[in-house]
């Protein structure tokens, strides 16, 4: 049963950092996008925008 506890939490820990590592990363470039949009052309985006027919993650859209 220890053995068991021990995998798991190494398990456990292994993928909060991963995890924690793609939610930062998501954060760094989404504030690099909103900054280098509003120096380069002076109007605010968000990185992330959902209406009601599209959806645009930083210049990608994706229409319903």
């Amino acid at each position: 049963m220890k053995r068991q506890t021990k995998t798991y939490f190494r398990t456990l820990y292994i993928s909060l950092v991963i995890i924690m590592c793609l939610c930062f990363g998501w954060i760094g470039i989404s504030t690099a996008y909103e900054s280098t949009v509003q120096i380069a052309t002076g109007e605010y985006k968000d990185a992330l925008e959902i209406t009601d027919n599209t959806i645009r993650i930083l210049d990608f859209i994706i229409k319903k």
